[in-house]
């Protein structure tokens, strides 16, 4: 079972660092991550970026850290008004403009690959996307958490 929540981003999500910041805190304060994991990924996100761009043009992110850090299996969505530039996943000295960003907060690497899998076939889904950025806080978080359980 992975805990799943979803947030509108405010105005102070302008850069990556800040996106993972808000995605982060939101764990952090339901106890699912130690303080720490929210730089790690800020850290990460430098050299192995995870920034994609789906076929749809839509741009989405998954930062993620390290598993010592995580005390709950999680995942953040952060839902962005205004699209902020994340490193391309396939190359890092590109840019792509991201809408959605779903921060993995995963405690082993076995669960890790299996919620990436799932994730990127949901990434797939232009209709799932679409929900994403239009339903509810609490139907979006609610249809995740039924695809990554199931």
């Amino acid at each position: 079972m992975v805990y799943v929540v979803v947030n509108d981003a405010d105005e102070t999500v302008n850069d990556y660092q800040s996106a993972i910041r808000f995605a982060g805190e939101a764990l952090f304060e339901v106890n699912n991550i130690k303080s720490d994991y929210i730089q790690a990924c800020i850290d990460r996100e430098v050299d192995f970026p995870t920034g994609l761009s789906l076929a749809s043009g839509q741009g989405v992110a998954m930062p993620h850290g390290n598993s010592d850090f995580v005390t709950e299996d999680s995942v953040s969505v952060v839902r962005l008004s205004k699209p902020v530039a994340f490193g391309l996943m396939e190359d890092k000295n590109q840019k792509v403009d991201v809408t959605l960003v779903f921060n993995l907060a995963l405690s082993s690497g076995k669960q890790h690959i299996a919620v990436l899998r799932k994730v990127i076939a949901l990434f797939q889904d232009d209709v799932f996307i679409k929900k994403c950025q239009k339903n509810s806080v609490e139907e979006v978080a609610s249809d995740i958490k039924a695809k990554l359980d199931s």
